[in-house]
């Protein structure tokens, strides 16, 4: 008996039903059916004051890491679909100006493979900007293992300079070692759109409220 066209069917089927279900999840957050973080009042924000929306079928926790504000994560926290927030200081030398040259050596291709964790694999990169400010975005993969879990992971960093800090906004889709990493990759690819427009959501208020200027 030839198993093979039987597996197809089933990872075709799999694979079908995760584009559908991202689909639903993009379609309700652009009708509206979405909350709101903010970073009002949370120290690790450093100052800067700003939100970004969520699916509403998504759930939020605080981070529990030093630098990391707050996770959503699909399934109402229960998924293997997540974005967080984290905001770094860049340690620049007290009383130093950031320059545009500064701004392009951090965002050129150089200065963003600094941005992807050692041992992951770099896929792709770009410049862009969110909410006016200077950024890039970069995708690679990860493997990891902990506890003697192993996962396998591709993530989606948005890093945004403002007020001589980093803000990183990351989102990723991950699965079980085990699984065929071409698999993850299409999960990733379905949930794509859905990463973007939250990234999209993003708002500086800190920026349009004190009114600095880029290189600040």
């Amino acid at each position: 008996m030839n198993l093979i066209p039987t597996v197809f069917f089933i990872f075709f089927m799999f694979c079908s039903g995760q584009v559908f279900a991202q689909q639903s999840s993009l379609q309700r957050f652009l009708n509206g059916e979405r909350l709101t973080y903010s970073t009002a009042d949370n120290p690790k924000a450093k100052g800067i004051q700003m939100s970004f929306d969520y699916p509403s079928s998504w759930g939020g926790a605080d981070g529990r890491r030093p630098n990391t504000l707050y996770q959503v994560t699909s399934e109402k926290g229960a998924g293997m679909e997540l974005c967080n927030l984290v905001i770094k200081d860049l340690n620049l030398p007290p009383g130093s100006k950031i320059t545009a040259q500064d701004i392009e050596e951090l965002f050129d291709l150089k200065g963003i493979k600094d941005f992807v964790p050692p041992g992951s694999r770099f896929i792709a990169s770009k410049r862009t900007t969110i909410d006016g400010q200077p950024g890039a975005w970069v995708q690679f993969s990860q493997d990891t293992d902990r506890a003697g879990i192993s996962l396998q992971m591709v993530w989606l960093t948005y890093l945004i300079y403002y007020d001589r800090r980093i803000i990183s906004f990351n989102c990723s889709v991950g699965d079980s070692g085990d699984k065929p990493r071409e698999l993850v990759q299409q999960r990733f690819n379905a949930a794509l759109p859905l990463f973007q427009q939250i990234a999209n959501s993003i708002i500086i208020q800190s920026k349009w409220r004190e009114k600095k200027s880029v290189f600040n």
